[in-house]
């Protein structure tokens, strides 16, 4: 470019002037995320159940919107006790999830786990903007995917997902990267029956990483609504069923 700076210079001193029109181009329109199948206020109220018995209860909400770093997040969270004689737990879940242009991606994370009296609590954040995360009160930080998602945002961007019947997805969007791949795979259509006796039309789900699998059943319509979880704990397997349909 030092050798050319001079002879464009001086092509353009012995140049005729010429005026032109300069045109700006329009202003690119942000990208628009789809229509979520969820809002603030819904709440998800679930029995959990180890076998035929009753051991526990849990609760999922979209509790509000929240700022995070500039960015607007859905505020998800989920809360689960129960536990049988002599082993009680407690799980309390918080998660920052919102859109990135049309990603929808974590921003922060809460995790606290009460198993038989021992705590393990932990809050992570997520930076995926510059794909990285740390946890609270440590000074290091370990690589993301730039897409990253929790465990409560996960489930939530399931809803999202467009699904059918033999789709088998392998995601790398787990926020720690060493339970990736996360893979998905849509069994079929099952029904569910409700606590209240109401039986819906399902998606099927198996939610495997790390050796470890969940089943997840999605109600067969535009509001993905989790009507049942099946969940490895240490006490058993635990299925999770919706008590009622919320209100649309």
């Amino acid at each position: 470019m030092r050798l050319l700076a001079p002879v464009l210079l001086a092509a353009g001193l012995a140049a005729p002037v010429r005026t032109a029109r300069l045109t700006m181009p329009a202003p690119l329109a942000a990208p628009t995320p789809p229509a979520a199948p969820f809002a603030v206020g819904e709440t998800l109220r679930y029995d959990a159940r180890l076998g035929f018995v009753t051991v526990g209860t849990a609760v999922a909400r979209v509790t509000g919107k929240a700022q995070v770093r500039g960015a607007e997040t859905y505020v998800l969270s989920l809360t689960a006790q129960g536990g049988m004689t002599g082993f009680g737990v407690q799980y309390d879940l918080t998660s920052w999830t919102g859109w990135r242009d049309t990603r929808f991606v974590s921003r922060r994370f809460h995790r606290r786990a009460d198993q038989a009296g021992r705590v393990d609590e932990h809050t992570f954040e997520i930076l995926a903007d510059s794909g990285l995360y740390r946890e609270e009160g440590s000074t290091q930080a370990w690589a993301t995917p730039h897409d990253a998602l929790d465990e409560l945002g996960f489930l939530y961007w399931l809803r999202l997902a467009p699904l059918s019947p033999g789709a088998d997805l392998s995601l790398s969007r787990y926020f720690r990267t060493g339970y990736n791949p996360v893979h998905v795979t849509v069994t079929g259509r099952e029904p569910v029956t409700l606590g209240t006796g109401e039986t819906v039309n399902c998606l099927a789900l198996t939610v495997s990483a790390a050796g470890v699998s969940s089943q997840l059943w999605l109600t067969d319509d535009a509001r993905r609504i989790p009507a049942q979880l099946r969940l490895p704990l240490p006490f058993g397997q635990v299925t999770l069923r919706l008590q009622a349909l919320p209100a649309r």
